[in-house]
């Protein structure tokens, strides 16, 4: 687990971010992708720390679903799903972390869905910058936001 995973995390979201693509290499390197490839998957990235997701299939669902319920961004962000680079990314998936996830989709839809209905306003889907510097912990208290796996910080 992640330091930006835990939910009092003291890391600010830039750090957060950092640590996320750290621990994620092959995602760094977006210099071929189109602008709104970019785009999309910088406020996607930012998503996945805020909400304190890995990349695991299991986390990848969390993380469209909460950009859907929890961000201004709302149904919206399902565009970015439908860009040719992340067409290429679906390609990749194998049918056994496919169906395990389909499995846990009983508990993972709804308790994800709960939890942003629950959270105090939404996420700014695509303006997060006056939150770089703010702790995960301030920013996921001023939103509401529990994050995926309630770990404890290391």
């Amino acid at each position: 687990m992640h330091n930006f995973e835990a939910q009092n995390s003291r890391q600010t979201l830039a750090e957060g971010v950092a640590e996320y693509y750290a621990s994620n290499l092959g995602l760094v390197k977006r210099c071929g992708l189109s602008p709104a490839a970019q785009q999309f998957f910088r406020n996607h990235d930012t998503v996945h720390v805020v909400y304190g997701c890995g990349t695991s299939l299991s986390d990848e669902a969390i993380v469209k679903l909460s950009s859907i319920f929890g961000t201004t961004g709302g149904f919206s962000v399902l565009r970015g799903y439908q860009l040719y680079e992340s067409r290429q990314i679906y390609k990749k998936l194998g049918i056994i972390e496919i169906l395990l996830t389909i499995l846990r989709s009983g508990i993972l839809i709804p308790r994800t869905i709960f939890r942003c209905l629950r959270q105090h306003k939404y996420w700014p889907w695509d303006s997060c910058d006056n939150y770089l510097h703010v702790p995960l912990a301030e920013v996921r208290q001023e939103f509401g936001i529990r994050v995926a796996h309630g770990i404890t910080p290391r």
